[in-house]
């Protein structure tokens, strides 16, 4: 399989969906986002089963992933809102509010995949 990062990057185990201490083992089931909706990564995937890295380090340890959410969440809206005013600047606020909302609701699911990704991979580094 061609990979654009190389194995050991914290991108490639964001990226390609991996255990961010050994990237060889999936850290959600699947790389569909849509396809995880109901699996927790305590009681469903609790650890990896190549290194044996438990998933949630310590009690509580995903709510810190609601911080890297909120910022995701943010560069979205952001994100629609400047693809609506290049398009057209003569949108009713109201509607724009209502695209905003239905895209975010829309991608929960990418948001909260990526989410526990990138903060797990804030703390476990790469090993060998």
């Amino acid at each position: 399989m061609f990979r654009l990062i190389k194995k050991g990057n914290k991108l490639n185990s964001i990226i390609y969906n991996y255990c961010p201490r050994c990237q060889t083992e999936k850290f959600w089931p699947e790389n569909n986002p849509y396809k995880n909706i109901f699996v927790n990564n305590r009681g469903d995937i609790g650890s990896c089963k190549n290194c044996n890295l438990k998933y949630e380090i310590e009690p509580g340890f995903w709510y810190g992933a609601m911080y890297v959410s909120y910022g995701l969440t943010v560069f979205i809206a952001t994100l629609v809102w400047l693809i609506i005013n290049a398009f057209n600047k003569d949108i009713d606020i109201f509607f724009q509010i209502f695209i905003i909302s239905f895209s975010l609701i829309f991608l929960l699911p990418v948001v909260y995949f990526l989410s526990r990704l990138i903060w797990i991979n804030l703390f476990v580094s790469y090993n060998k």
